[in-house]
């Protein structure tokens, strides 16, 4: 592992946080266009939760690009990546559609959302940049 990526710790650090921006941005996909979003997300409070959870991915993956291009080699950064947008649709589908399509869920994106960003500015960030 050490002649493909010798930083293992700001891998895993990549693969958790883009992880969660990929499961956002699935999420997010299917609330646009506005008409077409689920029945518990419509309305003016479900119109904040989803302009804010969008705030938080475009942050987010912002941080994680930074993050990757500071700390990983570039062909790391293409398989993981890669790999993680291919299989976080399966663990999308796993989430029950009453979970996802809700205000509760779009909080709880949320929380993963700061939650991963948290980890970018973390002392754990410190250590994966030795």
């Amino acid at each position: 592992m050490g002649a493909i990526e010798p930083n293992g710790v700001a891998l895993a650090l990549f693969v958790a946080t883009f992880a969660a921006g990929c499961l956002s941005f699935f999420t997010l996909v299917g609330m646009f266009p506005a008409s077409a979003r689920p029945v518990l997300v419509a309305g003016h409070l479900g119109n904040l939760l989803v302009l804010a959870n969008l705030v938080l991915l475009l942050v987010l993956l912002g941080g994680v690009a930074l993050f990757a291009h500071e700390t990983l080699r570039w062909t790391s950064v293409v398989v993981a990546g890669g790999l993680i947008f291919l299989f976080v649709p399966s663990v999308f589908e796993i989430i029950p559609g009453t979970w996802r399509d809700s205000r509760g869920g779009l909080l709880l994106l949320g929380a993963l959302q700061l939650a991963a960003l948290a980890l970018l500015i973390s002392p754990l960030q410190k250590l994966s940049a030795l």
